[in-house]
């Protein structure tokens, strides 16, 4: 009888296992304050090339980058400062910050957050070993000096109101300082210097000759352990990555705030249709951005919600200024005036864009709402082409990202430039090798977008067009322009917002007339997820995923 007994029981568990929908379970529990809590995994259309904060700087290996790491200032949904790990900040004069720091916060090392790592990755990502892409960001900072455990005094060398703006940048990730060591002492090691780590550190606060030499010795070999072993103090921490097909992070059991995220997995699946099945059977629960060919089937399906915010991105069109014929501002013009933002915005994003008057979207600090929208007008076009040794039209090439709705706006652009006999190609590549080949300066013309996501214009205009970020900085047009850099060095260091917004409105008419770079539109940013599963899911207007207020079904 107990036998029989126990065999319907095994039965009926059978039962209900195989009633269960797989697709739906998130391997739940409960969280520290009885929230369910669960597992979610993000899709993406592209994979990143470093964990590294101070590695590349696009927007995938942002988002994965911010769940891991922590900075000094943080940032509220509608982009508001708000304490991150330091609990407040203080400007004492014009060139001094004191912070106070958060205490009892631990790395996922199991080390304890102290000032030290403070100045510890402040101070990696402007070491020129590093080669830090974003370190024009920081290059103001003169010192950080560790007055106590927990307050950590930056000294700039000219006024800088921008700096809680900039250190609430993916960049100014707070790294341990074990691991900081661990990465230059690695370095150190495949470069088979004999220079031991305290003599590096000696040698790079010197300068000189010496310290050129070694650091241009360990140089490509700096961040390889970081990547693989990223060490931050947010509420997930690494567990694994699979190259081109997942990231995978877990819970960090001593983060000292809650959280309902068990496991968070970033999972590559480049093609739209393909992403858009995962996102209705549950095999991904969100994904950003959302690809502008499957709004229709978004929007017909009650599962999937929508969320949309304006944002501070500016899609643009680049042009390789030290290249003829585009060294020649003329056909810059005439390729300008060709070019129809309104069919792009009506074409490619469906309105879901805005016309933009110059590189900086409305949300921006610095944006100035009396320039005039930019404007087709092909009898300008032809006029502006008419005076260059190009008149009848030539040849070129388009390099573009492996994203849809950029590629989709290179064929627009491919047609329009017809009427001036210029015949584009359009190149095709994956984002990390795309940005190393810009790098190398090789383009005639490309496409690309820039999140200002420090709210204010010194961090687009300054990366895109300052001379000294020309190349793998940030400068891929080549442009050099010292009375543009004279302009952007007097909006940074300028301590009133009047001053700041009139060079601003400078730099922005210099640039309509110069045009290296050809602003497109602002999209506005885009996030769908799946509404059986989740629930309070957000994005920023710099496109970042939001999962502070995310629960499960």
């Amino acid at each position: 009888m107990r036998k029989g007994l126990l065999f319907l029981f095994l039965m009926m568990l059978l039962v209900m296992a195989g009633c269960t929908d797989d697709s739906q379970v998130n391997t739940e529990g409960e969280g520290t304050d009885g929230e369910k809590t669960g597992d979610i995994v993000i899709g993406f259309n592209q994979d990143i090339s470093t964990i590294d904060p101070h590695g590349t700087n696009d927007v995938n290996a942002i988002q994965v980058r911010r769940f891991l790491f922590e900075r000094l200032v943080d940032r509220e949904l509608d982009m508001s400062y708000k304490p991150g790990l330091a609990t407040e900040w203080t400007q004492d004069d014009e060139n001094i910050w004191t912070f106070k720091l958060t205490e009892g916060v631990t790395f996922h090392n199991g080390s304890d957050f102290t000032a030290e790592d403070v100045k510890a990755s402040l101070d990696r990502v402007v070491d020129p070993s590093v080669s830090a892409p974003t370190k024009f960001l920081f290059e103001m900072i003169e010192s950080v000096e560790v007055v106590n455990d927990y307050e950590v005094k930056i000294t700039t060398s000219y006024p800088f109101a921008p700096l809680p703006n900039n250190l609430a940048h993916a960049a100014a990730s707070i790294m341990s300082k074990e691991s900081i060591d661990a990465d230059y002492q690695n370095a150190l090691d495949l470069a088979e210097s004999e220079v031991t780590l305290d003599e590096y550190y000696s040698l790079r606060e010197a300068g000189g000759d010496e310290f050129q030499e070694v650091s241009e010795q360990i140089a490509e070999y700096t961040g390889e352990h970081i990547t693989n072993e990223p060490d931050g103090t947010n509420y997930v921490q690494f567990e694994s990555r699979a190259p081109g097909e997942n990231i995978v992070f877990s819970r960090f059991e001593d983060y000292r705030g809650d959280s309902v995220v068990d496991n968070l997995t970033f999972q590559v699946i480049p093609e739209a249709g393909s992403m858009m099945a995962e996102l209705e059977s549950g095999g991904v629960n969100l994904t950003t951005p959302v690809d502008m060919s499957m709004m229709d089937r978004i929007n017909s399906n009650d599962v999937i919600e929508l969320v949309e915010e304006e944002s501070l991105r500016t899609n643009y069109l680049g042009i390789n200024t030290q290249k003829a014929p585009f060294d020649d501002v003329k056909v810059r013009q005439a390729i300008d005036f060709a070019i129809d933002r309104e069919a792009l915005q009506q074409g490619i994003y469906d309105g879901m864009a805005s016309i933009p008057n110059s590189m900086v979207s409305s949300s921006v600090f610095g944006y100035n709402e009396e320039l005039p929208l930019i404007e087709q007008d092909i009898d300008k076009a032809k006029e502006a082409l008419s005076e260059t040794d190009v008149a009848d039209g030539f040849d070129a090439t388009l390099w573009v990202e492996d994203t849809q709705a950029l590629i989709d706006s290179a064929v627009y652009i491919q047609e329009q430039l017809r009427e001036l006999n210029i015949n584009v190609s359009i190149e095709q590549f994956e984002v990390a090798a795309f940005l190393d080949m810009l790098g190398n300066g090789g383009h005639d013309m490309f496409l690309l977008d820039f999140t200002a996501s420090t709210v204010d214009a010194d961090y687009l205009l300054s990366s895109l067009t300052l001379s000294t970020n020309a190349g793998f900085g940030g400068n891929r047009a080549f442009y050099e322009n010292e009375t543009l850099d004279g302009l952007l060095e007097s909006a940074r260091s300028a301590t009133e917002d009047e001053v700041r917004l009139e060079e601003y409105t400078k730099i922005h008419n210099l640039l309509r007339e110069e045009v290296p770079y050809l602003p497109l539109g602002h999209p506005n940013m885009t996030l769908a997820f799946n509404t059986d599963q989740l629930d309070g899911v957000n994005i920023d207007a710099a496109g970042y995923i939001r999962l502070e207020d995310v629960s499960f079904k």
